[in-house]
């Protein structure tokens, strides 16, 4: 996937979600969106749209070759 928008883009720190992981462990939740604030905001757009919408975005952020070329001209 790394020719693709979902392969390119940032991740969320490791650290910051493991760490937000076991604080909700600890805490005796049973469900948590840890990450970034992009990140929590997908999880509560997942909440609302329909699966279709959801799809069709995941769709065109993974598709072969949607990402951004290296600056050698080739993808990455």
């Amino acid at each position: 996937m790394d020719d693709t928008k979902v392969g390119q883009q940032a991740k969320d720190d490791s650290a910051q979600v493991a760490e937000q992981g076991l604080n909700a462990l600890f805490a005796g939740k049973d469900k948590i969106v840890a990450g970034s604030v992009k990140t929590k905001a997908h999880g509560l757009a997942n909440k609302v749209l329909p699966d279709t919408a959801k799809a069709e975005a995941h769709r065109k952020m993974a598709e072969p070759g949607s990402g951004e070329p290296t600056k050698k001209g080739k993808d990455v």
